[in-house]
């Protein structure tokens, strides 16, 4: 996933959590209305949810970046088993030819 995709996650995130934690505090009356940064309850409930944003968005990217270390390890060694066995085979060929050059009878010698 690209860079545009984990910011909107975190947006949509950091939105839920922070309207989630809101409505528990307006509904239990720690708060009189939405939270800002001039309440400490208001403080809190925005840096509980910029955490999980922050928390949301790092893990998306560690995602992104295994899954990448993956596919380019993976491909390293489709590449590697075909070079051995383009080797293996090569080499075979070529003891099957030295095999079958010793199994033939030798010309038979010439008389003056």
């Amino acid at each position: 996933m690209g860079w545009v995709t984990r910011r909107i996650a975190g947006f949509i995130t950091f939105a839920v959590v922070s309207g989630i934690l809101g409505f528990i505090a307006v509904t239990g009356g720690y708060l009189s209305g939405p939270p800002t940064l001039s309440t400490t309850r208001g403080i809190v409930i925005l840096a509980i949810a910029f955490l999980c944003s922050l928390g949301v968005t790092a893990s998306m990217k560690r995602k992104d970046r295994e899954r990448k270390a993956y596919e380019e390890n993976a491909t390293a060694w489709q590449a590697y088993y075909a070079q051995v066995d383009a080797a293996w085979r090569d080499y075979y060929a070529r003891m099957n030819a030295q095999s079958a050059s010793r199994l033939e009878p030798a010309p038979p010698a010439r008389r003056p």
